[in-house]
């Protein structure tokens, strides 16, 4: 059975890709927020001086991502999706299940999402554009979709 058959099957309705962006940037606004009250001492010792402020945030990365995909992880596997998610009333499904992805499919689905982004300048997000089902590269390795939760379901 293919993606188009299961969503008319259950009713439901793909999340649409402007919610997708916001639950986005409202994530990232969360991760950047935690990382910069937990080096606030920090970066504002480093204020005046730029250079050292870069190496300091280049020094980071590998938190910030260690955050990223733990954020997302455990998002993920307990309500179907981020804070971001939650707030734009979206929610990620398994293909075949029209369930929640397990904590192991959410750390897969998270690990994709956050390495490949920063690795590949964003790219493998922008298949929400091209696919027929509006699914990300990391959407597409882990199958599941986005659905959108604020539309009622057909019953």
């Amino acid at each position: 059975m293919d993606i188009g058959e299961i969503l008319d099957r259950e009713g439901l309705h793909l999340a649409s890709n402007d919610k997708r962006i916001l639950a986005y940037i409202i994530d990232d606004i969360i991760i950047s927020s935690i990382i910069f009250i937990a080096f606030y001492g920090q970066i504002m010792s480093l204020n005046s001086d730029i250079k050292a402020l870069q190496q300091f945030f280049a020094q980071l990365i590998p938190y910030i991502i260690l955050l990223a995909i733990a954020y997302h992880t455990i998002f993920t596997a307990l309500y179907g999706g981020s804070i971001g998610k939650i707030l734009c009333k979206i929610k990620v499904v398994r293909i075949d299940t029209i369930d929640k992805p397990s904590y192991l499919q959410s750390f897969y689905r998270a690990f994709i999402r956050v390495i490949s982004a920063n690795l590949l300048f964003y790219i493998p997000l922008l298949f929400i554009f091209v696919d027929s089902f509006r699914r990300a590269f990391h959407d597409i390795v882990i199958k599941t979709i986005v659905i959108d939760i604020s539309i009622p379901q057909d019953i």
